[in-house]
């Protein structure tokens, strides 16, 4: 072979050589800038169950209404803490109310609301008979339990059928028809019902304790009984 033909067949070699070294670069930028960018671009958009995001609707539903337990509630399995069980001097979680007053609003119907005027709500894994709360720990970030300290004022309500539960933390939550009492915290005001039907578990509560199953957001299902 000539001294042109083996030069040119080097310059060859030399261009394949070139390529295999850039693509192999290549690569490998790739699969490490291309991994980050979708890890960042799925924290960005991340929302914890926890502080979930707020509906720009005034009214009604802001979150799912599939299956679950609610927000942050604990399994059926897992008993919940003694009541007082709570360090000494600890503030109980919740909103204390000087009132409970049952009323109708325009399309929920029939609706209890504490001293400040927001809606309250019942939660289906709570029981009534005997009346216990088992809205503890993570679900207290988003229910908050209605307190009240010895006998709130009572408007548009059978005062028979309120009560009230020692909570662990000391607190004492009311109950109406045995159904312990709560606000959500994405209503932000009075006359909301954002919370209604969230995990099909939580319910407007009416004047006598029962569920109030209007106004129900899109894939909601009415509790039978």
């Amino acid at each position: 072979m000539n001294s042109a033909g083996v030069m040119q067949r080097r310059g060859f070699l030399a261009l394949v050589l070139l390529g295999a070294v850039l693509l192999t670069v290549y690569l490998v930028h790739a699969r490490l800038g291309g991994g980050s960018g979708r890890g960042e671009a799925k924290a960005a958009g991340a929302v914890s169950a926890a502080e979930p995001s707020a509906s720009s609707s005034p009214n009604g539903p802001a979150y799912n209404a599939g299956g679950g337990d609610g927000y942050g509630a604990p399994a059926a399995s897992t008993p919940p803490p003694a009541p007082g069980s709570a360090s000494a001097g600890a503030t109980p979680v919740g909103f204390k109310t000087t009132s409970l007053t049952g009323k109708d609003i325009s399309k929920m119907g029939n609706v209890v609301v504490d001293s400040a005027g927001w809606t309250t709500y019942r939660f289906d894994l709570d029981t009534a008979n005997p009346p216990a709360s088992t809205c503890y720990d993570a679900c207290l970030r988003s229910w908050l339990p209605i307190l009240v300290d010895g006998t709130p004022t009572v408007i548009g309500i059978d005062p028979a059928k309120v009560g009230a539960i020692e909570r662990p933390d000391g607190g004492r939550q009311a109950t109406i028809g045995g159904w312990p009492l709560y606000r959500f915290i994405g209503d932000n005001g009075p006359a909301k019902w954002k919370g209604q039907a969230v995990n099909n578990s939580w319910w407007v509560v009416q004047s006598t304790g029962q569920r109030n199953v209007s106004c129900l957001p899109a894939g909601a299902v009415a509790p039978q009984g």
